[in-house]
Order: structure tokens, then sequence, then C-alpha cells
């Protein structure tokens, strides 16, 4: 669609012809295109949904004129109540303007006497401007009205980006726009972003894939425009410059006068104002912009990074083994429509029966392969594509002739010879236009910033009609190019980059250093001989196309509540018109299940009455998305909650499964035992599942600790259930075959000793650890894997599924008689013993012990670390809804000067961050800092000294700032959901959780139009600072080597025996569902 008017503003051009967009059928917003007198491009977006949050003037006329840590992962039970967004009568569910800007100039413009100053630059544009001159007022404003912002350097452009509240996004545009028009890049900020962008780089020093990034710029062509430092650090931009007699503010403010430029610039604005009104401020606030230095920059003729026919060695951080093969393609920016790259990482990409991963996994090489053109940068530019081919290494595939990691390039080459010999297939590309349109049909809404900044990326490479739909678009087969794209994926054109833990038992050199991140490696030739095996070697048998997939949906008809196929006048992707639903009227089974739960109750903290809310919890409000699942079946061994959607009207339905049983988390060995079961089961649904992934029908799993195993299903819904008895049956009838055992186990015990090595989700493990009643040692649960048997886990399996209980939620395109259907199949796949619902275990919080901070301090899991962590945690008491609202208020208000202070001002660490944590029923508040520059015992005294004197920020705040952060995060609460999938999650941890509390949100906001700010004061008073009697906090202290020299006595030794003098917090009300 396009959205036009017949005049456009004197000086502002439009297209003589108007850009048609082609738009997803449901997307209901209206797109057009201008460009500003100084060349500015913008893509202004104007949404009717938001139009009522506009409606009644704008505030910024007014500011005119003025989890469980139990494996690998480390805090998924948790869920933060804190959440920005934008603000509106507390009735309806809202969404958030926002804007971004893609500046066409990046990293390969750098300077080479100040490698990293665009990313450098995009930090200093934050500080302050003419109009605008307090360096902290872009931010501060964003945060009143329920904003956020970021951005980030790329190799050709720099992203700029916001949201807001869709009623302050004039404000919000004009101090964005003074980034481009005047910024102040003060020189007192100069010496401390500068260390913002050294604890940036010192964060990453210790990230494997940051420290291959950086190894491949190191070892590019010299001269190459890839061989750059472009993270840039203190010594880049600051040490080594001044002792050259650089004035780097000078250089720093040319190159921005130099590059950035109005016609080097997209910007894209999303509103619910008109378009018109968009074009207007657009208008007014960027016309300024400076322009003259001509297009943005492109490299075409810059030439292929790297020498083809050439490996290097490097030592990976984590535990594990990684060979990559890269292919240098010319730069296929103009060729989008036509996706040949795409067409070669599907097939070399690809996971099922005679693939090439299933070739490598037979062999017990390798556990997982991932092929094509990145999305980053040095992936793809205009310079070139590097196609890459990325595979996971068993210590089998590192080992195996001739070594070094090279074994499976051999079958790399065979699979490319395969590709050759059958020359370009046009089935399979059909088939991926077929599943490319139907995805674009059947798009949901994106965030808003994430849609905004894309959209900004995108507009200078994609015709202007194609800005929308250019990711999905196949509609030119060109067989010529896919064989000139094979022609360069040849062993004499190949890159081998292996990473390995095994490095010092490599043979071979000689040993050089990387220079930034101070990385050994080995670069040399790959040997000629075997570069000709590679290349002349036979197809194997083992090796095939991949089948056609029978997974690809072709039933897109909605269902409705009173027949289980709804007519639509389109039955397939590729028709025109959108599917249309039936009408209807609203059931029984839509309507609140009638269980009890407490009304009226009210909440006493310190003589301030606090409600927890009149209605009923399960009780809808009067939005569609707000209308609660139904509980459709509640018998012994399965509870089974269903909606059918009735907003987002897709084809597609999220089916979430809890498989509870005691017996899967009672020992260390049953966690372990269940642990690889589902890593077995994932391998052995590979060749199947991944054909149901292409289609747009995913599924995950994992362990879930007490809560037992959860699997999720998600996708179009006409073959989900097909999948998911697919699952299920794998599951009960699974096989464990000693061959493959080996490799799946070393793949998990792998995971088990990577887990905890950055040391802020190391802080958070023990910070869980140290508050839950039961949950076993990630190290114990590693050690029970290394001793397993393929024999004891088949053996294990039957006990593991006798006695169990399912609760399942049934989202989206699925009748009530659907969804039973499918919960009642799977109950009898399980046949299992089944066991009521209530019964099931539930994890428990201990209750800290009042007085003085305690402390829990131990060494990085990394000895190369050089950053460490505090994670301090103020335990609040047990969740309800009062103790929350008071609680998510005191985060809005003091999330941004936290980050301001510790951050910004002070220079603690370039990672600080503050929130609310609800773990398993329990209120707490916790601010984490990582830092290279400061040891624990200063970080936490600069946390405990900031909220010691948040008590007078909080005594100095006017009512009119109250107000705007009150109903900032009552827009939060009201955010309106982008998908589906993200509803099903909403509804999900209210049922995994066992709260039930499918209205939550809007009892919330009730809630917070009542809290005053005396009541915010003397609830924060009561416990959050050091002066709160009766406070319970605890710190968590992660060293590394740098500050180990710091001399503290830790309160807490032994976690264990610390828990075991500990009381359990009472349990949040549960509603019992069992009548």
């Amino acid at each position: 669609m396009v959205a036009t008017t017949p005049t456009a503003l004197p000086g502002v051009g439009r297209d003589t012809k108007p850009v048609v967009f082609t738009t997803p059928p449901k997307d209901k917003k209206l797109y057009r295109r201008i460009t500003l007198p100084n060349g500015l491009l913008a893509i202004l977006i104007s949404d009717p949904e938001m139009a009522n949050q506009v409606c009644g003037g704008s505030e910024s006329d007014v500011e005119m004129s003025e989890d469980d840590s139990g494996s690998q992962d480390d805090e998924n039970d948790e869920d933060s109540q804190s959440e920005q967004e934008g603000s509106v009568a507390p009735s309806a569910l809202v969404k958030k303007a926002a804007a971004a800007m893609a500046v066409g100039v990046g990293s390969f413009k750098d300077p080479d006497q100040l490698q990293g100053l665009s990313h450098y630059l995009e930090h200093m544009l934050f500080m302050g401007s003419k109009k605008f001159p307090d360096e902290n007022e872009y931010d501060s404003y964003l945060t009143k009205h329920g904003g956020s912002s970021n951005a980030f350097t790329e190799l050709e452009f720099t992203n700029y980006h916001f949201d807001v509240k869709p009623n302050a996004l004039y404000g919000a545009l004009d101090r964005f726009a003074q980034f481009f028009i005047d910024p102040l890049c003060k020189a007192d900020a100069l010496e401390r972003e500068v260390m913002a962008v050294d604890n940036e780089f010192s964060g990453v020093l210790q990230s494997d894939g940051c420290r291959l990034s950086q190894l491949r710029c190191h070892t590019a062509k010299s001269g190459h425009i890839y061989n750059k430092f472009s993270w840039g650090n203190r010594k880049s931009l600051f040490d080594e410059p001044q002792a050259r007699g650089v004035a780097v503010r000078d250089e720093l403010v040319q190159y921005y006068r130099q590059q950035y430029s109005a016609e080097r610039m997209s910007l894209v604005v999303l509103g619910g104002q008109e378009l018109d009104e968009l074009e207007q401020w657009v208008s007014d606030l960027f016309s300024s912009v400076p322009s003259g230095k001509g297009a943005r920059p492109t490299f075409f003729g810059a030439g292929m990074p790297y020498q083809g026919g050439h490996m290097t060695i490097s030592p990976s951080v984590k535990e594990g083994h990684q060979v990559m093969a890269l292919f240098q393609l010319p730069s296929l920016t103009n060729q989008y429509r036509s996706k040949a790259d795409e067409y070669l990482s599907h097939l070399v990409g690809h996971e099922g029966k005679g693939s090439l991963l299933s070739a490598l996994k037979a062999k017990g090489w390798a556990s997982e392969l991932s092929a094509g053109v990145g999305e980053s940068g040095y992936d793809r530019n205009t310079a070139a594509y590097v196609f890459e081919v990325h595979i996971t290494l068993t210590e089998a595939g590192l080992n195996a002739e001739p070594g070094n990691g090279l074994a499976p390039m051999g079958l790399l080459f065979q699979f490319l010879n395969l590709l050759r010999a059958a020359g370009p297939q046009q089935w399979v590309f059909d088939e991926l236009a077929n599943i490319a349109q139907m995805r674009f049909k059947f798009a949901e809404e994106e965030d808003a910033c994430e849609y905004a900044l894309r959209l900004a990326a995108d507009a200078p490479y994609y015709a202007p009609e194609h800005l929308l739909n250019g990711h999905y678009l196949y509609d030119r087969w060109n067989p010529k190019l896919v064989n000139k794209l094979l022609d360069q994926m040849t062993p004499s054109n190949v890159r081998v980059d292996v990473q390995t833990s095994s490095f010092s038992t490599i043979p071979g050199g000689p040993l050089q250093q990387e220079p930034w991140f101070g990385m050994p490696y080995i670069s040399r030739p790959v040997p000629e001989e075997i570069l000709n095996q590679w290349g002349s070697s036979s197809v194997t048998p083992e090796l095939q196309l991949p089948p056609h997939n029978n997974f690809i949906p072709t039933d897109f008809s909605l269902r409705s509540d009173d027949t289980a196929t709804a007519s639509t006048s389109s039955g397939t992707a590729a028709d025109t018109q959108s599917p249309r639903r039936t009408t209807r009227s609203q059931t029984a089974q839509e309507q609140p299940t009638g269980t009890k739960a407490r009304v009226g109750q009210k909440h006493s903290f310190n003589g301030s009455v606090i409600s927890n809310g009149s209605k009923s919890d399960l009780e809808p409000s009067n939005s569609v998305s707000a209308t609660p699942p139904v509980m459709v079946c509640n018998e012994p061994g399965l509870r089974l909650w269903h909606k059918l959607d009735r907003q987002f009207e897709t084809p597609k339905a999220a089916a979430y499964f809890c498989i509870a049983s005691a017996a899967m988390y009672e020992t260390p060995a049953a966690a372990a035992t269940t642990h690889l079961l589902l890593k077995l089961l994932e391998d052995a649904l590979c060749e199947t599942a991944y054909l149901a992934d292409v289609a747009g029908l995913s599924y995950d799993m994992w362990p879930e600790g007490l809560a037992g195993i959860e699997i999720k299903v998600d996708g179009f819904s006409h073959k989900l259930p097909l999948l998911v008895d697919y699952i299920f049956q794998q599951l009960v009838n699974l096989k464990v075959q000693p061959d493959r055992f080996e490799r799946i186990r070393e793949d998990l015990v792998r995971r088990y000793k990577n887990a905890n090595f950055k040391p802020d989700k190391h802080a958070t493990y023990l910070r869980l650890y140290a508050i839950k009643q039961k949950m076993w040692p990630v190290e114990v649960v590693q050690a029970q894997l290394e001793s397993l048997t393929p024999s004891a886990v088949q053996d294990a399996l039957p006990g593991l599924l006798s006695l169990v209980c399912v609760e399942a939620l049934l989202h989206g395109n699925l009748t009530s008689q659907e969804a039973l259907a499918l919960g009642h199949q799977v109950q009898t796949t399980l046949r299992a013993e089944p066991t009521d619902a209530d019964s099931r275990p539930r994890d428990c919080v201990l209750q800290l012990p009042p007085g003085k901070p305690l402390c829990h301090r131990v060494k990085t899991k990394n000895p190369e670390e050089g950053n460490s962590v505090v994670e301090l945690y103020v335990q609040v008491g047990t969740d309800d809804l009062g103790k929350r609202s008071l609680l998510d208020m005191v985060d809005q208000i003091l999330r941004e000067p936290c980050y301001d202070t510790l951050r910004t001002k002070q220079q603690l660490g370039y990672s600080v961050h503050s929130g609310v944590r609800l773990t398993h029923g329990v209120l707490g508040f916790a601010v984490c800092v990582v830092s290279g520059t400061h040891g624990p015992c200063a970080l936490q005294e600069r946390i405990e000294g900031f909220l010691n004197s948040s008590t007078s920020l909080l005594a100095d705040l006017t009512a009119e700032d109250f107000e705007r952060h009150r109903q900032a995060l009552i827009a939060a609460k009201l955010q309106q959901n982008h998908s589906l999938l993200e509803e099903s999650d909403r509804h999900w941890e209210q049922i995994q959780s066992r709260r039930y509390n499918f209205t939550v949100r809007q009892q919330e906001v009730e809630q917070l139009k009542a809290i005053s700010l005396e009541q915010i004061k003397e609830f924060y008073a009561q416990c959050i600072p050091q002066s709160a009697e009766g406070r319970r906090c605890l710190a968590v202290h992660v060293v590394s080597n740098t500050h180990i020299e710091e001399t503290v006595e830790p309160s807490i030794e032994d976690l264990d025996k610390f828990k075991g003098d500990l009381q359990l917090c009472a349990l949040p009300f549960s509603p019992s569902l069992a009548e």
C-alpha cells in the first residue's frame, strides 16, 4: 500500500511516481518515502493503532515550551517485572513509537592512525548537543517517557535508534536530530567515553567469537579494508595518538564533519501521527543536517580480503573445537531477488537425511553445522560476501586424519562436488520461494525499534518498492549465478579457521600473536596434497540432495468456535487476499474458569494500605488479547489450557508442554540423565524435525529442574499436531545407540564445563544457588554425566516417565476440540501413571537473614578473565501485587540514574544494570556491575553508595516527574503483544509459575494508579538502602586475577552449609484448580 498527499512540502522531494510498498495483508500501517532538500532519505510510517495514544495533545509540546542454572543456563527461572515502554489511558493495550537513523559510514572509513574512531564517535554523540547541552538529556527524556535507546557501529554504516511513548515522539526526535546537526563532543567527556569504549572492549577479550573476528581482520591481506581494528580501545584512540601529538578531539570533530552528511543518511520514523504531520516534523527537525559530502562510500573495488588455500589455528577460551571454511564471493548486494547465496546455504546447511551434517555425525566427527552468509558487516558488504561453513567438532573430528580439524573439509568438498554435478535445482529454489512468500504473507508485527532500525539499514540497498519484502523476495531464479558462486567455492579459494581448546597440543608453527587481543595463533598454507585431494575426491553415497519437504503447510484457513475449519477466501500462501474468519459469538469455553481467587485482599506496609485488586485473578478485561486461556481439561495426568486466537488472525499456533516428574530431578544423577536423554532425543528428531523448521514449524526442549522438562512447538498450525505427535512418539520409544551416545554426551559435558565462563552469568548462578532450596551444582551434574553409560540411560527412561503429569497450553489456530484431542494424544503416548497437577514438586526460596550484607566470593572460572563482577541482591519478600507494584516503580525511577551514575559518570565498567528479580514467587532488587578496572569491594561500595543516595533522589523527585514515571510504567504493563508467540509466552509464564493470573497486567495497572510518591519513598527507605532496618542483602563477588589481591573476609565460605541454616520464604498465593 502507499500513503501520500497531493502536494509535497516545499523543498521536500517525493518520487515522481509514488512508491507502492508491498506489505503483508495484516499490516495496516501507512508508509511514505521522502527526500529532504539536503538529500536525507526518510521513511515515514503511520500506525493507525497508535492514533488514540497521540490524541488530546502531545507531551512533547509541553517539553518544547519546556532461570534454572542447574545446567548451562543461568537465569531461565526468573522474570523481571521491570519493562520500559509508552503510556496512555490504562484500559487499552498500547504500542511504542520509534525512530532509527542509519548513517552510511562505518569502521571501513576509520583512519589508520585512529582505529576504532567510528565506534568512538558513536559514543560521543550521546554526550549532548548545542541545543540540549546536558549530556544525559536524551536518555533522561526517554526514560521519563517510557523509552530506551541504543546504537551500534557496523563496517559500512552506524545505526542510532530509540523507542518512546507515541505522544512524546516529537520531543525525542528533536533531541535525536541534534546528534546529526550540532553535537558538542565535549572535551571533558572525551576521556570518560574512551574509557567506556575501552571497557566495552575489555568485556569481549575472552569472547571466542570476537577473538576470531579480530584474528580474521589481522590476517587479512595487508592494506585491505578488512585489515583494521574496528573495536577501538584506549590504546588505539587515546594513548598512542596523544603520544604522537595527535589532537584526538580535533580529529574526531573533523571526521564527523567529513563523513556525517545528510545524503548518506536514511531515517525511519514510526508513530501514530498522520503521515503529513510526521513529514512536517521530519522536515522541521532534520532539514538542518549538514550535507554536501557526496553519496555514501562503497567498496566494490576493494578485492577479496583473504588469501585462498590458507588456514589459521587459534586457541578457544571455552572448551571445544570448531572448524570454519570461508569462501570469498563477490558482493551480492544488488542480487537480493535471486537469493543465490540463500539457495546454497539451504543445501549446504541442511540437516535432513543425506545432508553433510548427517554424514559428519555418522562418522562421529561433528555435532552441529551451519552454513551461509552471515548478517554482520564482515560477512556481507559492498566489497565481498563471505560464505562460511561452521562445524562444531568432536574430539574424533579434531583428530581424524589429516588432523587439525581438517577431516570434515573433505566431506564438505565432496558435497560441493555433488551440487556441481547435479546442477542448480529449480524445485529447491521454488520451495524456498514458496516458504518465504508464506512467511511474509503471515508475518507478524515486529518490535517497533527493531523494525525501524532494520528498515533504516536496508533502505539504501533495496529498491524503494521492495523495502518491506526484499528479504523475502525470491522472484528471479538465476542458475548461472548459482554456478558462478559454486565456481568460487573451491579448495584454492577457501580460508580455513580452526579454533580449539587443544591449541597447546597442535604441532607446527611458528607461533604469532594478534596484537589487540594478545592471542597466539598459527598461520600457514593448507598443504598442496590436501588441497588436491579435496578437489578431486569422489562423492560418497551417503551424501544426497534433500528430499521434498512434506511439512510445508497448505491449509491456511482459520479456526472458529463452532467448526474445526472455517471457510476462507484463500487456501494457499500464494493468494493475495488475507484469510477471513467466520463470524462468531463468545462461547462458554472463552469465559473465566470460575476458579475461586482472593477478592479485595489488601496488604499493609508500614501503615500504607495497598490493594491486591478487586477483581478475580482470572477475570479478563475487555481487551481481546487479555482474554485468558480457559482450562478445558483438569484430570489426573493432564491439565490443559486453551485459547483460540482472535487477535492476530494468523494460521499459527503454539503448543507448550510441561512434563512433570519428581524422578527427573531427584538426584544429580537423575538430573544428568534427564538432560542427556533430551539431547539424545533432539539428535533422533533432527533429520525429520529440520524439515519442519524450514517450513516454519519449530520446536525446543530443555530441563526445568524440579518442574520437569518443557517441550515447546510453534509455527504454522496445519501440521503442528504431526510434529507434536512425532516428538512424543520418539521420546517414549527412544533407543540409545552407543555410536551416537558418546558424541552427544561429549557435547553436553562440554556445555556444562563452559557454564558460567562469563563472570556476570557466574554471579547470577551463585546468587540463585544461594537462595534456592534445591538446586544441584553444575559441577556435580557434570561429574554424573561423565559416568553415564548407554545402558544406564536406556534403563532409566521408563522410570523417569512412569509417574508424570502433563500441563499444557494450546494457543492460536486450534479449536478447543483439537486442543483436547492433541492433549489426550500426548497423554496416551506417554503411557504413564497419572498424577495430580497440584501435587508436583515446586521450587522454594530461602529467606536471607537480616543485618549486614552477606558476601560470597569466588574466582572467575576462566583464569584469563580480566573482569570482576558484583551482583548486589536485596531480598524484598514474598510476591504480592502491592509490593511488586512498589518495587516496579522503584526500578522505573532508578534505572536510568543507576546507569548514568555508575557507568557514565563513575566509569566503573561498560556493563551496569539494575532491575527487579522475581524468583519462584520471591521479590528482590539487584544491581550488577562488570568491571575490568575496579575490584568487587570497590564496586560494592559504589553500588551501596548509589542506593543510599537514591533516598535523596526520591526525596527531590517532583510530582510531575513521578507522574511521568508512573505513566511510563503503566504503558509498559499495557504494551501490546507483537505476535501470537509473545502472547503465548506471557500466558505460559503464569502457568509455569502456577500463579494462573492471566490478567495480571491489568491488575498491576490499577494498583499503579493508586500508588503515591510518599508510599514509594517509605517503601524504598524500609527495604533497599543500608539504613533499612531488617534489610536482607547478599553480595556475590566474582573476582578476576586482576583484583585477587583485594582483602576481604567473605561472610559465606560454604554455600551449602549456609543454606542449611535458613528458613523458607512463605509461598505466594497460588489458586487451587482442583475443582
